[in-house]
């Protein structure tokens, strides 16, 4: 990993950060922050993580076509797998990782209103 590439842990922070501005926070670094963490989960040899990767590539497309139910299902989707991904996980990215997939779920739930 060279010294341009985010860590995980600044992924998380930062899209922690993304999402507590809301959707439209969010929305407005969904291109990047989703770039980052598909290029982070692919690289390992978690094949839960692998399988968020390619969630988000799913989200990456219904976000580019603009389809609110699809989106959210994607949302709703992804964090349960970052809850469950917590539970592998150490330290304070435990509690992190709760909070991102709270976030994500409800994000989900504001978009199927």
């Amino acid at each position: 990993m060279n010294s341009s590439t985010p860590t995980g842990s600044d992924q998380l922070k930062a899209t922690l950060s993304a999402l507590s501005g809301g959707l439209d926070g969010a929305a407005a670094v969904a291109g990047s922050n989703l770039d980052g963490w598909i290029q982070i989960l692919q690289d390992s040899d978690n094949v839960a993580l692998t399988d968020i990767a390619h969630e988000l590539e799913n989200l990456q497309g219904y976000l580019r076509g603009g389809d609110r139910a699809q989106i959210s299902s994607s949302l709703h989707t992804l964090g349960q797998h970052t809850a469950n991904a917590a539970s592998a996980a150490e330290g304070d990215t435990v509690e992190k990782l709760h909070q991102l997939g709270q976030a994500l779920t409800s994000a989900a739930n504001q978009l199927r209103f």
